[in-house]
């Protein structure tokens, strides 16, 4: 006996101290017969407030009267077990969700002498499986009360394994219809025929998702603008079980946005043609001005033939009207962005001092020039003279702006940008124009660079300088900014990139002796004599013929020239450009130079150099130095 008392003890202590099981026997009546300190904790009873009381004391009275307590022993007695769960009664009255286990226990001759009864409290992961079902209800509820998104389930092969109302009111199809449908039915034939549902699951499967938009079919054949989003819904162990699938219709929302897209080209359309009229305006004030000179100015020097002085006066104004008129064709292109620029290094040194010089007589007594730039300023890649009309813009735009006098500052110096503004990057050198006038409003600065935005009086200009300014830095790579308030000037900052390729080395050779023959293609009698006149001033003899189909002829049969000087836009199907290339394939080493008042061909890359119409005598001497390496003067 004392053997096995001591073989109990070991099993009485573990079953006593578990704490998370109540633990205990009962008589065949079910009355308790041992307690355990789980079942304390669990509970309430003390072992002497419990021992002896029937198991009917842990039931609720709903329980107790349907006999509930009776049922669980004779289930034990007759199958050897009972298992179940339900509400169970602390001794403080309160209730617990008890998971429960009663075994019958026989001796060997197979009779009930009790039972051992095992609980656990199982309340915080009832409350936490109910909690989660009250979720999932709640967001099945959600899921089917949305009425504006198509919301349902594909299993891997894409076939619809649920369906919710958003997606019948959408898509037509009443669950009964479209549960075991694959979802390709909603795609237009021209997508199934390029694989699109195919790819949008794949994309998925993945890259975990797909996002896309594009038309989709209903049930009866009509179509919708959607905007699609495909999960991929994974388990816990990351195999792939089905894809969760969001469909919006964007039908109504796209046709908004094409009506604003198409109001806004009307608006834009609107603006132009009323910003035109403005321009027209303009022009033809300052354009009836210069031809009023001219016209006049000739008149008169017929009727002076016999007086040099007088004559010389007149032929000097008709230069001078038909010089204005040329920059303001110049503005005009340059706003265009179509005319052909050319790039060469500057040194912005002495060309700022030229432009000082030029600038100062335009401006008004009681306007102060000053003048700012570093001892190593860098040398620019940009057009002379488009550079020239950029700075003479910027500098009137400052005169105008100070009525009652104050200072102009053009000052340069060397910047490295890293990205601002407008993404440049590298060497530039900042050439800024700044002023003391009356400033600008956040309005006007919005629109200050627009074509044909003007803040002066009708007559008084045409909108184009700033424009210009800014068709001229977006064509060189550069950029510009303005910062101004109101009532405190302004300042325009011109950013151009910087170079340090070395200019090519020139020699220098008389002007006055013959330097070659040069052929003259120009469809205009006029214009061709007057280039040869000036090519004959500066040493060269012309030969001129009028087309280029002329020239090609003469290439063939006589002496090659010097160099080849051809307009553009000419008649009998072959432009300057494509004579150049006939030439170029021909002739590889025969010099090009080309003109133009405009042409849509010289804006694309052609690799020939360009004179612009109208040109002057040393305009057309430079273009020679630079293409011959020569260093020839109009003088």
């Amino acid at each position: 006996m004392a053997n096995e008392a001591i073989s109990d003890d070991p099993f009485r202590l573990l079953v006593q101290s578990i704490l998370d099981y109540a633990i205990y026997m009962l008589d065949p009546n079910g009355f308790v017969t041992s307690w355990n300190a789980g079942a304390e904790r669990i509970k309430g009873f003390r072992t002497e407030e419990i021992l002896g009381q029937h198991i009917s004391t842990f039931y609720t009275p709903e329980d107790r009267a349907a006999g509930v307590p009776n049922r669980v022993l004779e289930t034990a007695r007759g199958e050897g077990k009972f298992e179940g769960e339900g509400w169970r009664v602390r001794k403080d009255g309160s209730r617990f969700w008890a998971s429960v286990v009663v075994d019958a226990i026989k001796n060997e001759h197979g009779e009930v002498i009790g039972f051992a009864k095992i609980t656990r409290d199982m309340t915080e992961k009832r409350e936490a499986q109910q909690a989660l079902l009250e979720a999932e209800r709640g967001f099945r509820i959600l899921v089917q009360g949305v009425t504006d998104y198509a919301i349902y389930m594909l299993d891997p092969a894409g076939r619809v394994t649920s369906w919710n109302a958003g997606a019948e009111r959408i898509k037509g199809y009443a669950p009964s219809e479209i549960i075991g449908e694959h979802f390709s039915r909603f795609y237009t034939p021209e997508d199934l025929d390029i694989g699109v549902p195919k790819r949008a699951l794949e994309t998925a499967r993945s890259a975990g998702r797909y996002e896309a938009e594009g038309w989709r079919m209903r049930k009866d054949g009509t179509r919708f603008w959607a905007s699609v989003v495909i999960d991929a819904i994974k388990d816990e162990d990351g195999e792939l079980i089905g894809f969760a699938k969001i469909t919006r219709d964007m039908t109504e929302k796209r046709e908004t946005q094409l009506r604003l897209e198409e109001s806004r080209e009307q608006l834009f359309r609107s603006q132009k043609m009323e910003a035109l009229g403005q321009l027209t305006g303009g022009l033809a004030h300052d354009f009836n001005n210069l031809l009023t000179a001219i016209l006049g100015a000739c008149e008169l020097a017929l009727r002076n033939l016999d007086d040099p002085e007088k004559l010389k006066r007149m032929l000097d104004g008709v230069r001078g009207s038909a010089q204005r008129g040329a920059g303001l064709t110049k503005q005009l292109l340059a706003f265009a962005r179509a005319q052909q620029l050319e790039i060469k290094p500057i040194d912005l040194k002495p060309f700022l001092a030229e432009m000082t010089t030029l600038v100062r007589p335009s401006l008004r007594s009681n306007i102060e020039l000053v003048t700012e730039t570093s001892d190593q300023l860098w040398p620019v890649d940009a057009d002379a003279g488009a550079l020239e009309l950029a700075i003479l813009n910027l500098a009137f735009n400052a005169r105008d702006a100070m009525k009652d006098g104050g200072q102009l500052k053009i000052s340069a110096h060397n910047v490295v940008l890293n990205g601002d503004p407008e993404d440049l990057k590298g060497e530039h050198v900042v050439l800024k124009v700044s002023d003391t006038g009356t400033g600008m409003t956040p309005e006007v600065m919005e629109r200050v660079f627009e074509p044909f935005f003007t803040t002066k009086g009708y007559g008084e200009g045409t909108g184009l300088g700033l424009s210009q300014v800014f068709g001229f830095a977006k064509q060189i790579g550069g950029a510009i900014t303005v910062e101004s308030r109101a009532g405190k000037g302004a300042s325009f900052c011109l950013y151009l990139p910087a170079t340090r390729t070395a200019r090519a080395s020139e020699t220098p050779v008389n002007g006055k002796h013959a330097l070659g023959r040069v052929l003259i293609v120009e469809d205009d009698a006029l214009l061709a004599e007057l280039a040869a006149g000036m090519l004959a001033e500066l040493g060269f003899e012309g030969t001129v013929v009028h087309s280029a189909k002329q020239a090609l002829e003469q290439l063939a049969g006589g002496e090659r020239p010097r160099l080849i000087f051809s307009d553009v836009v000419m008649p009998g199907g072959i432009s300057g450009i494509e004579l150049a290339r006939k030439v170029r394939n021909r002739f590889p080493e025969l010099p090009i130079l080309l003109t133009t008042g405009y042409s849509e061909e010289v804006g694309k890359p052609h690799g020939f150099p360009v004179l612009q119409k109208p040109y002057e005598m040393d305009a057309l001497a430079n273009a020679l130095s630079n293409l011959l390496k020569l260093e020839i003067s109009a003088n």
